[in-house]
C-alpha cells in the first residue's frame, strides 16, 4: 500500500525532482563527482590536443668533449612527414666556442641549404626544397664547433634555439618545439 501511494505522491512531479536526492550532502557529493568527471575529461582532450599541435620535436641531445676538441652537434628531428622549409636561429657562447661548418644529413640532402655564421655567437641556418622529405629521428644538419682551448675544470654550455620555422611542400606551417640539452666541456688533458 505504502509502494502505492509513494508512486502517486511522484506521478505529479517532474522527472529531474524525482531524481534528485533529498539529503543536501548527497546532493554535494553528486555535484562534487561530476565536476571531477568533468574536470578529468576536459584535461584529457586537453592533453592529447596540446600533444597533437605539438607533434614535431627539434632537439639537440646532450654532449660531452674536452677542451680543445671538435665536437659535432646534430640538429635532430623526431618525426615530420613533409618537411620542404626550415630556418632555425641558434646562439652560443663565442668564448667558448668557435664555429667551423654546417653539413646537411643524407635525409636533408635534396634541401638547398645556407648557414649564415657572419656574427660570431648567432647561427642561421635556411633549408628549403621543391619537395618535401619525411622520416623519423633523424638530423637534418650537424654544426662543427672547436671548444677553446685550455678550459681548466668543467664547463657546461648550449646552443639555444631562440627561433624555429618548419614548412611543408603546400607552404603550410608545421607547429614544432624545440629542447636544447647541455654541452658538458671537460679539462684538456696533458698529453
Amino acid at each position: 500500500m505504502k509502494e502505492v501511494g509513494n508512486r502517486q505522491k511522484q506521478k505529479g512531479k517532474t522527472r529531474r525532482e524525482r531524481r534528485l536526492p533529498r539529503d543536501p550532502e548527497q546532493s554535494r557529493r553528486a555535484c562534487r563527482s561530476a565536476a571531477l568527471i568533468s574536470l578529468a575529461f576536459c584535461t584529457i582532450v586537453l592533453n592529447s590536443w596540446v600533444t597533437a599541435s605539438w607533434g614535431t620535436e627539434l632537439y639537440i641531445p646532450p654532449l660531452t668533449a674536452k677542451s680543445g676538441q671538435t665536437v659535432d652537434i646534430p640538429l635532430m628531428i623526431d618525426e615530420i612527414d613533409n618537411l620542404a622549409g626550415v630556418k632555425i636561429v641558434m646562439t652560443y657562447d663565442p668564448q667558448i666556442l668557435i664555429f667551423k661548418e654546417g653539413v646537411k644529413s643524407k635525409e636533408t640532402n635534396a634541401l638547398m641549404h645556407v648557414v649564415n655564421d657572419k656574427k660570431p655567437g648567432l647561427l642561421i641556418v635556411v633549408m628549403a626544397g621543391a619537395r618535401g622529405i619525411k622520416g623519423k629521428a633523424f638530423s637534418i644538419m650537424t654544426l662543427t664547433f672547436t671548444i677553446k682551448e685550455g678550459l681548466k675544470g668543467n664547463h657546461s654550455t648550449q646552443i639555444s634555439i631562440t627561433e624555429v620555422q618548419l614548412m611543408s611542400d603546400e607552404l603550410k606551417d608545421i607547429q614544432c618545439k624545440s629542447v636544447v640539452h647541455p654541452l658538458t666541456i671537460l679539462p684538456q688533458t696533458d698529453p
